[in-house]
């Protein structure tokens, strides 16, 4: 009895031996029933999708559409000082506009300097009144998220490497809640632009005080790629239940 416990053992680890040294295309003749193989693909092909969602950064069209399908429409405009403006407003209503980020691309380095970003809650609300489905842009970053993607976009074409604005310090509660939603965003403190004689050259440059933020481009435009296409994915899951 015993004996035919260690014959069986060492039969099996012969076998296990043997299926460690087997080459690749000793595998290639295996034959998989139609339904596992279907199942295979399907589930080899999904990985493919997640990691090129890991890896890839969305064009302007997959914004575009996205951003419509979530009741927004985005509007983008430079002038030959190298300004832009990005704008977002309503599908339904194009006279609601939900908000807007300008800047400039910096004639000295590759940064893009964003001047202003401003999302009216009124025309938030104005725009859920309209449209009951209306999700404030499909993604926990509201339509800021949106406009915000097609200037980096902007920013990339153009050379630009990293992005750089300021979080105003109008009010300190206001204040901590934009540095909060900026950190979300993927966005780094840099430092704090107060009223010290030290931090005169930094308002001049961006007329106020706050706290001044930055990120690679390339790295932010990743992180919100992942957070699109996950919101995309729950949308078609939703919709084919």
């Amino acid at each position: 009895m015993a004996l035919n416990k260690l014959l069986t053992i060492a039969l099996l680890c012969i076998t296990c031996t043997a299926l460690r040294i087997l080459p690749a295309a000793a595998f290639s003749s295996v034959s998989i029933p139609h339904t596992a193989h279907k199942a295979r693909i399907s589930s080899l092909l999904m990985m493919s999708a997640d990691v090129e969602s890991e890896t890839t950064i969305a064009d302007i069209e997959e914004i575009t559409t996205f951003a419509s399908k979530n009741g927004v429409d985005l509007k983008f405009t430079t002038n030959p000082t190298r300004g832009y403006r990005g704008v977002a407003v309503s599908k339904i209503d194009p006279e609601n506009i939900l908000g807007y980020i300008e800047g400039f691309i910096r004639p000295a380095g590759k940064v893009l300097h964003a001047d202003k970003m401003e999302i009216f809650k009124s025309a938030l609300y104005s725009a859920r009144r309209e449209n009951d489905s209306f999700t404030g842009g499909g993604t926990y970053l509201g339509p800021g998220l949106l406009i915000a993607f097609v200037c980096l976009l902007h920013g990339i074409e153009n050379g630009c490497q990293t992005i750089e604005f300021l979080a105003i310090d109008d009010a300190e509660f206001q204040h901590k809640r934009l540095i909060r939603y900026y950190k979300t965003a993927g966005f780094e403190e840099v430092r704090y632009v107060g009223e010290e004689l030290k931090d005169i050259p930094d308002r001049l440059v961006w007329g106020g005080c706050g706290t001044l933020m930055t990120n690679d481009i390339e790295q932010v435009l990743q992180k919100w790629t992942r957070i699109i296409r996950g919101a995309n994915r729950r949308m078609e899951r939703e919709n084919n239940e």
